[in-house]
């Protein structure tokens, strides 16, 4: 079966299962050479979105979910004109030595000004990334609410 690799508030089971999406969690995983980015406003979360950008030497950590249909997630996600389904690499667990594919989304059109992300959506994605490593939720706690929130 597929892999998808969730890196926003898709980590979040309760939030990816409310847009209709089955999807079976596999473990953890490492995007390498990337970034989480909010490079897009969403009226609906009313603030930024996540994003994956390109940083060497960056990472980003998500979850992987085993997904037979990906018509759901292309819907919820808005793909092709908002996200877009692009294959990644990733590395399951943080093994370094061994990779899978995986799918994922990234956004189409990145703003060049990062968005602040919502109370809400932050904890969305704060919630379901509790299953990461501790290094990276502290990173993350650094990015999500930010002391000067507007």
């Amino acid at each position: 079966m597929p892999l998808y690799f969730a890196y926003g508030s898709c980590m979040n089971k309760t939030d990816l299962a409310r847009s209709g999406v089955r999807a079976a969690y596999v473990g953890t995983a490492v995007l390498k050479n990337h970034r989480l980015a909010f490079s897009r406003y969403s009226s609906f979360r009313e603030g930024g979105v996540a994003d994956i950008v390109p940083a060497t030497g960056g990472w980003v950590e998500g979850v992987l979910f085993e997904v037979s249909d990906f018509e759901a997630l292309d819907r919820r996600e808005g793909a092709p004109w908002v996200y877009r389904r692009r294959r990644v690499r990733v590395y399951p667990n943080g093994d370094s030595d061994r990779w899978r594919w995986a799918w994922t989304y990234e956004v189409v059109n990145k703003s060049p000004v990062e968005y602040v992300p919502s109370k809400a959506y932050a904890q969305l994605i704060w919630d379901g990334a509790r299953v990461l490593s501790r290094e990276y939720r502290s990173k993350l706690e650094k990015i999500l609410f930010r002391k000067d929130r507007c």
